[in-house]
């Protein structure tokens, strides 16, 4: 039996419609209690345990690191909307977690692909193509540095600027335990310096269109079991499908 969905596009609900054409013009969307107090918890535990294994800020394939973190791959809230925005035949592109110290600098504006933007878009509608989300485990706030995004910004034509200069319609966004918040992979963004005296740590889960190149094999022993033993959804999030 075909792990591909027999329909590509999910009927929405009036609320869900409404998140979706948010999205679409603004490059973002917050996603309240898309994890529980709990999940949270454990969240923290797992990654400041593997923090102090691999002493490093970024750590890539981080489904392969802890069955603890196993849960993000299709975590209701958050896949139903990506499913929403992209529809049904959906891929995972990375996880990743990122550990930002106290004292780091702004980062620069950046866009997470190099693909340019055409202004009559593609010839099948394939825009938004990559969704970043991000569940942040501590709150944020001015002081140990939010995401800053520029919302709309994923439809410029040109890149970002280099550096870091302040954007007149710039955003700063506190994000809260338990949220997800999800943005446009071609939206401006960048993280603010960490001013405080506490880490900011987040988990980064990245969606795609299903055709698309991943960056990351899940090809080690955790995601090897879910590709042999998981659920049809869970085998198309991994790449099951060599090939279309």
């Amino acid at each position: 039996m075909s792990i591909v969905p027999t329909i590509l596009n999910p009927s929405l609900s009036p609320e869900l419609q409404a998140e979706v054409n948010f999205f679409q013009k603004w490059g973002y969307l917050v996603i309240e209690s898309a994890i529980t107090e709990q999940q949270v918890d454990i969240l923290r535990q797992t990654l400041d345990e593997l923090q102090e294994l691999v002493s490093t800020q970024f750590i890539g394939e981080l489904l392969e690191q802890d069955d603890r973190f196993l849960f993000l791959l299709d975590n209701p809230p958050v896949l139903e909307r990506i499913k929403a925005i992209l529809g049904n035949c959906v891929q995972l592109h990375s996880a990743t977690s990122r550990v930002t110290e106290p004292g780091e600098s702004d980062q620069n504006w950046h866009r997470d692909g190099p693909w340019p933007l055409d202004p009559n878009g593609t010839p099948y509608g394939s825009l938004p193509g990559q969704i970043n989300c991000g569940y942040y485990l501590d709150e944020i706030t001015c002081e140990n540095g939010p995401i800053v995004i520029v919302p709309g910004s994923q439809r410029a034509l040109f890149r970002p600027p280099e550096g870091h200069p302040k954007f007149p319609d710039e955003k700063h966004i506190m994000a809260q335990p338990g949220q997800a918040i999800l943005f446009d992979g071609w939206l401006y963004h960048r993280g603010a310096a960490n001013k405080s005296n506490r880490r900011r740590r987040v988990c980064l889960m990245c969606y795609q269109n299903a055709w698309m190149k991943s960056r990351e094999s899940f090809s080690g022993p955790r995601m090897t079991k879910l590709l042999n033993e998981g659920t049809d959804e869970q085998k198309l999030l991994l790449g099951a499908i060599p090939n279309w």
